[in-house]
């Protein structure tokens, strides 16, 4: 147990940093669930799980009104993709054994260690891939994201953990006002620029590749866990038209995460989650008169864990929001240790009350994991990771 000046030295940073992203925010549309693509999020976040391997399909069902209604736009989201452990593998349980002599057996293959305790495991490598795409039959715009990641990932002592990571983004879209002219800024995956001057008239196409970096750092005892990360994309502002516009441009993206995981008592545990997004795919020319995309976003919730939950089928549950303008119920079911399907709806709370309003979001995605040590909840108090 550590003391009340070391909890406050943990829990302090992870506070100061949610007031900060707190007071920053405005509207924004994108997954309800961000943090069920950790990719996007932050390369860093590559091979941040318990496991060898994760392959997770996320999917989102959006509609907003226009102008206040009485039409509707809507879009579709999916974001799947895929990361890997590199190098040897070493389970949780296969930690160095104590020989008859009462010398340590200790083993030079790497490690990949999901669960923290008094040896020092080394370092791991990790990659990933991404594919991002949004469109829908009625809206004029869609687009395309395939993107390839590499991090690596330390431990500093036995209860420190920290992490790089590199991404590397081909975008494609298409403009088309052939299927209708219902677009909305608040449900568009971004990426690419709506033509404002002409948009029912111009159609056209275009691509560009995007780079980005972030990194991770955490701490874990057994009463308090906390992960601060942050991560930069968009460094050479890419062309982002569909129509040859040449002075449309993205602005970087910035965003940072925050993960605090506390004791709550012996039967349940909490995590709580706070991101914030500044751009991402979310357009902005640098030129201050284009038009804006309204580039923040702020994601801020609770989860409540079960502790080592007798069955291999159990529920997990947590309440979100999106910039305290919505309300995100999270169900998350674990079905034994390979299988976890996640499930939000996002209602907003301001409709009616201004023209541009948070939209309804329906979202499920299915997370598999192939060489899982443990199912969530289990060694609960020692794990590192809750992504």
């Amino acid at each position: 147990m550590i003391n009340q000046i070391g909890m406050k030295r943990i829990v302090l940073p992870f506070l100061i940093v949610s007031l900060c992203m707190q007071s920053a925010v405005a509207q924004n549309a994108r997954f309800s669930q961000v943090f069920s693509a950790p990719m996007q999020l932050n390369p860093s976040l590559a091979g941040r799980f318990d496991g060898k391997v994760r392959v997770t399909s996320l999917f989102s069902f959006q509609q907003t009104l226009l102008n206040n209604g009485p039409v509707y736009s809507s879009m579709n989201h999916q974001n799947i993709s895929f990361d890997i452990k590199l190098g040897h593998y070493r389970a949780s349980g296969d930690d160095n054994q104590i020989a008859d002599n009462g010398k340590e057996n200790k083993v030079s293959t790497k490690e990949a260690k999901d669960v923290v305790g008094n040896n020092n495991p080394n370092g791991y490598w990790a990659a990933g891939a991404t594919f991002y795409h949004y469109g829908h039959s009625s809206n004029p715009m869609d687009a395309s994201f395939y993107s390839v990641s590499l991090a690596r990932h330390f431990y500093n002592k036995s209860n420190k953990f920290y992490g790089f990571g590199a991404q590397a983004t081909y975008a494609t879209g298409c403009l088309d006002n052939t299927r209708g002219a219902n677009y909305d800024i608040e449900i568009s995956g971004g990426g690419f620029r709506y033509p404002t001057a002409s948009p029912t008239t111009s159609n056209g196409a275009g691509h560009y590749v995007d780079f980005s970096v972030g990194g991770y750092y955490g701490m874990v005892t057994e009463p308090v866990m906390f992960e601060i990360g942050a991560a930069l994309n968009n460094f050479h502002y890419p062309n982002n038209s569909l129509v040859g516009d040449k002075e449309s441009e993205l602005r970087h993206r910035v965003t940072v995460d925050g993960l605090l995981r506390l004791k709550l008592n012996p039967k349940w545990g909490i995590v709580m989650k706070t991101i914030y997004w500044h751009d991402g795919l979310y357009l902005n020319s640098k030129k201050p008169d284009s038009d804006s995309l309204y580039p923040h976003a702020f994601w801020s919730g609770i989860e409540f864990y079960k502790i080592n939950p007798l069955s291999p089928y159990n529920i997990n549950f947590g309440l979100y929001t999106r910039n305290f303008l919505s309300l995100i119920p999270y169900i998350s079911i674990n079905a034994t240790q390979y299988a976890n399907i996640r499930y939000t709806y996002e209602y907003p709370l301001n409709q009616g009350s201004v023209v541009k309003f948070v939209p309804y979001r329906h979202e499920v995605a299915a997370i598999f994991t192939l060489k899982r040590n443990t199912a969530p909840g289990t060694k609960f108090y020692k794990k590192l990771n809750y992504w």
